[in-house]
Order: structure tokens, then sequence, then C-alpha cells
């Protein structure tokens, strides 16, 4: 009886050893999804940040909005990034887009606002 348990010990020690690899390549596949979103995540921020900006100047200077249209005007703090204004009477749209390093598409945030005087 004891020469057929001769090596189980060894196939158990395998068997952990292969569990413990297959949980920790999942771990690191988790682990560069969460640093890759958390890249996307900074640009959209920033994105975000730079359509507010634009459209606060423009709430300060109401009577010259036509002024701050652009078309894919480059912005900085975004890979590739551009703005582009537009201007419907008092309703504005802005659109930032940029290009994350190693996405195929470009991504884009925008914001609309409707100015209206005092």
């Amino acid at each position: 009886m004891k020469r057929r348990q001769e090596g189980s010990t060894l196939i158990e020690a395998l068997v952990a050893v292969v569990l413990f690899s297959i949980g920790i390549i999942a771990l690191l596949r988790v682990l560069g999804t969460a640093v890759e979103d958390s890249g996307d995540i900074e640009y959209r921020a920033v994105a975000a940040t730079i359509a507010n900006e634009t459209i606060g100047r423009m709430w300060v200077d109401r009577g010259n909005l036509a002024a701050y249209e652009e078309d894919a005007a480059p912005v900085d703090g975004l890979p590739g990034g551009t703005r582009t204004v537009t201007v419907d009477a008092n309703v504005v749209n802005v659109i930032i887009q940029w290009q994350p390093p190693g996405a195929q598409q470009a991504h884009s945030h925008t914001v609309s606002a409707t100015l209206m005087a005092n």
C-alpha cells in the first residue's frame, strides 16, 4: 500500500504551483487593465477641464461668442489633442479630441452650454 503512494506529494506540489501561477497571471492581467484605464481617466479629466475652461471664458465674454469659434485647434495636455468650438446663437458646443498612445480610435469629450445674457 505504501508503494502506491510514493510521488503523490510531488504531484500535489506541482498542482499547487500551477494553480498559484494561474492566480498570479490573472492578477497581473487585472493590474495591467487598471493601469491602462487610469491613463484614459486622466485624459478624460484633462479634456473636461479644457472644455469647462473654454466655456468659462466664453461665459465672461458672452457678447463676443462668435470670436471663440475654432476648428480642430491644438490643445496642450493631451496627446494629439484638438479643440473644436461651434456657436449657434447662444448655444455653444466644445468638442475635445485626443489620441491616446496605443489606441486605435481617437477619444472625444463634448460639452454643450446655453449662455444667456443677464
